[in-house]
């Protein structure tokens, strides 16, 4: 899933964006099938009752983290880098999928 978002990340398809040059309103990049497929996360978790709620919180953090960090890289990659934002970002990614 992160390689489908991250691949498919375009600044270019960014919808608005205001003078600063940060995105104001659009995708930050992701296709809308990446989106889709986020997107739905929260919505199947709930009939998903074989899993633990461990396992709901841990699905959500990865659906958000996955769909977060592309939008923040293609919104200001340069302050997203300096200030350790997708590395905190990739911390939560890397605990969310832990597996003990």
């Amino acid at each position: 899933m992160v390689e489908a978002a991250m691949g498919s990340l375009d600044p270019a398809q960014c919808d608005r964006r205001g003078p600063d040059g940060r995105l104001i309103e659009g995708t930050g990049g992701v296709d809308a099938g990446t989106v889709s497929t986020l997107g739905i996360v929260p919505c199947v978790l709930s009939d998903a009752d074989w899993l633990t709620p461990d396992q709901h919180i841990r699905l959500l953090a990865v659906a958000s983290v996955v769909s977060g960090i592309a939008r923040l890289l293609a919104d200001d990659p340069g302050t997203a880098i300096l200030h350790g934002q997708d590395a905190r970002m990739c911390t939560t990614l890397d605990h969310a999928t832990r597996t003990a």
